[in-house]
């Protein structure tokens, strides 16, 4: 079971790497609220088909009240509320130094997984942890730490997906990994939906590349595969090991537009690949071999 979740976090992480190439190739140039609202309608739609097929449609008569409100919350700060921080703010400091930002998000999970959860944390991890870092943002770009209004509201997307993550890992004790999926991405669209509203976005519901055929199936396709992956992984391996390998995606972006667009790898950019796949490997060790680990800290 221990090794069944590094495997599978590894899967979801080669999941989020080919879905991040293939949104570049792919997507629309419709709003990004606009097209996340529409595509994670489709995928919702999608899970609830897969739990038709898969006979989970009848554990949702055995899910408490607690237990749905709990999914409710985990619609509204991880499918829902986050989505609409951080494409505000994704507008105002764009996307390269957003998507840096939200990849602290192991830090984040590590540091509410640690007291609320009990994780524990060995020291050859938190040398992991230091090399996923130093590939970050010591040699992942030119992201420049700019207080402004933009990069809050990434931050605190970031902070929500990984109180998030802590409350799935306790949810996903008593309930279906499936189920929790579906829930995530079902009560996110009201949020979602929401805050269309509020940004006086409507409209954009209304135009063609909003509704675009090739864009949507393969963002949503590949949604739904990364969203049932990742909450099966949740449950069997710690918030702190299943988000630090997830970082290992952009290595997967990388390779897959070096081979597949014949663009080349600068040096600079090796240096970053290396240094997160050696994070990602040392992260990966302290689970297949916890007993040969030194003590946590």
């Amino acid at each position: 079971m221990k090794k069944n979740g590094v495997f599978l976090s590894l899967l979801t992480a080669g999941i989020s790497g080919v879905s991040i190439f293939a949104n570049a190739l792919f997507v629309s140039r419709a709003d990004p609220l606009i097209f996340s609202l529409i595509r994670n309608s489709l995928v919702a739609l999608m899970l609830t088909a897969v739990l038709l097929l898969f006979g989970q449609w009848k554990r949702l008569s055995r899910v408490t009240k607690k237990e749905w409100g709990i999914l409710v919350a985990i619609g509204a700060i991880g499918g829902g509320i986050p989505f609409a921080m951080f494409f505000a703010g994704l507008s105002q400091i764009g996307a390269v130094n957003g998507n840096i930002l939200q990849k602290t998000l192991f830090l984040w999970v590590a540091l509410f997984a640690v007291p609320i959860l009990k994780e524990k944390i060995g020291k050859v991890q938190l040398l992991g942890y230091l090399f996923l870092f130093l590939g970050m943002f010591v040699f992942g770009g030119t992201y420049k730490l700019v207080p402004s209004t933009g990069a809050f509201l990434v931050l605190g997307a970031t902070i929500l997906w990984a109180i998030e993550n802590v409350v799935a890992k306790i949810t996903l004790k008593t309930v279906s990994p499936h189920i929790v999926a579906w829930g995530r991405m079902l009560f996110g669209l009201p949020f979602l939906l929401a805050a269309t509203v509020v940004m006086g976005k409507t409209h954009l519901l209304m135009t063609p590349t909003a509704f675009a055929p090739m864009p949507l199936v393969v963002s949503s396709v590949l949604l739904v595969a990364y969203v049932a992956t990742w909450y099966s992984t949740l449950s069997l391996a710690p918030a702190t090991v299943v988000s630090s390998i997830l970082v290992f995606a952009p290595v997967v972006t990388a390779l897959l537009t070096a081979i597949v667009l014949h663009e080349s790898i600068v040096k600079t950019q090796a240096t970053n690949l290396i240094l997160l796949s050696l994070g990602t490997i040392l992260v990966v060790v302290t689970r297949l071999f916890p007993k040969r680990q030194n003590r946590s800290v």
